[in-house]
């Protein structure tokens, strides 16, 4: 990801890994960018929405991490299998 002019570009990962390298970013390394960056306001402007939404960034990179631990023991991650 690189910022310019207070925008963020992604550059989303082409292909799988093991085929085609890393060549840009995963769902997961967003949803971390994002949870660091609500970790840190909420550090200086607490709130409750702030801490809840802190809650749900972080079940959804469980939920990414049950994906993958899942595709790994049926032996497809790194693949385009379902």
């Amino acid at each position: 990801m690189t910022k310019s002019n207070g925008f963020v570009q992604v550059k989303w990962q082409d292909g799988v890994v093991t085929d085609n390298g890393v060549n840009g970013v995963q769902i997961n390394d967003v949803l971390n960018v994002a949870l660091e960056r609500l970790q840190e306001l909420n550090k200086q402007y607490p709130c409750r929405e702030n801490s809840i939404a802190i809650t749900k960034l972080e079940e959804a990179m469980m939920w990414q991490d049950k994906r993958t631990k899942d595709r790994v023991k049926r032996g497809v991650e790194g693949t385009y299998q379902a």
